[in-house]
């Protein structure tokens, strides 16, 4: 396997990134050197940002009783029970809950217990959940996944690397439904039951990230065995191979159609 400063290494030249790799995985003891994430922000996405964002931002972890937390972040960690009542806040509300206030991001309260449902049950590998610069002395078969923020370019090349060995059209990069923790975290560190094993999860489709996450960012959580095979495909694939293809020196200028110019 690749170490894990390897890895990080190629997963940046890969999507030319501008923010450093965070690695996902859990253990029973807090690192040392290792800060809640509520230290960071309140928001666990945020945090994780921030992380990514700031060479200086040490190890955070998320563990079970972080009330400083954002509940919504807690439930999709597997690491707190939702309220009853928060199916109605993150779709149409109901005056007894937040004083009325609502999300819409689901059509109806049924829909996002049904989402919930379909993605099974969500448990954590160990007391604590902690997310790393690619940079720590960890074995690669403790690392669970690796989240990046990238542009659509990065990440449509990251996207075409995560499908270069595979002959599977439609499941090997996923845009899923849900909060952006969840497809940071959970989706491909193999929290959630139901969540496909072997894909990546690009976003996120959660706007309550987007006064912080800068519009031209996406995000891309990839299972580590994934991760490994995309480094390991690095040299043989277009991104070596075809470079001034996957990142063009010159653009070509796209021109308006003008009926009758082609004679």
């Amino acid at each position: 396997m690749i170490r894990l400063e390897e890895l990080g290494r190629r997963l940046t030249e890969a999507g030319r990134l501008k923010l450093r790799p965070l690695c996902v995985y859990s253990t029973d003891e807090i690192p040392d050197g290792a800060v809640p994430s509520y230290t960071v922000d309140r928001c666990i996405a945020k945090s994780i940002y921030i992380s990514a964002s700031f060479e200086e931002t040490p190890s955070i972890y998320i563990e079970a009783g972080h009330e400083q937390c954002c509940t919504g972040g807690m439930v999709w960690m597997g690491l707190a029970e939702p309220h009853p009542k928060l199916k109605y806040f993150v779709t149409i509300g109901t005056p007894d809950f937040h004083g009325g206030a609502a999300e819409h991001l689901k059509a109806t309260p049924e829909l996002f217990d049904e989402q919930r449902k379909r993605a099974g049950k969500i448990t954590p590998h160990g007391k604590y959940i902690v997310i790393a610069p690619c940079t720590y002395d960890l074995e690669p078969e403790t690392v669970r996944s690796f989240i990046v923020f990238a542009g659509s370019e990065q990440i449509r090349n990251l996207c075409g690397l995560a499908q270069f060995s595979n002959s599977d059209p439609f499941f090997k990069t996923v845009i899923p439904g849900g909060p952006i923790c969840a497809t940071m975290i959970a989706f491909p560190a193999g929290m959630a039951e139901n969540a496909p094993k072997d894909s990546s999860y690009v976003g996120p489709v959660d706007p309550t990230g987007n006064p912080w996450l800068p519009p031209e960012l996406m995000i891309m959580g990839i299972p580590s065995r994934l991760a490994q095979q995309m480094g390991a495909d690095l040299e043989e694939s277009f991104i070596r191979k075809r470079s001034k293809i996957a990142y063009p020196e010159n653009r070509i200028a796209i021109k308006p159609y003008i009926k009758g110019a082609e004679k």
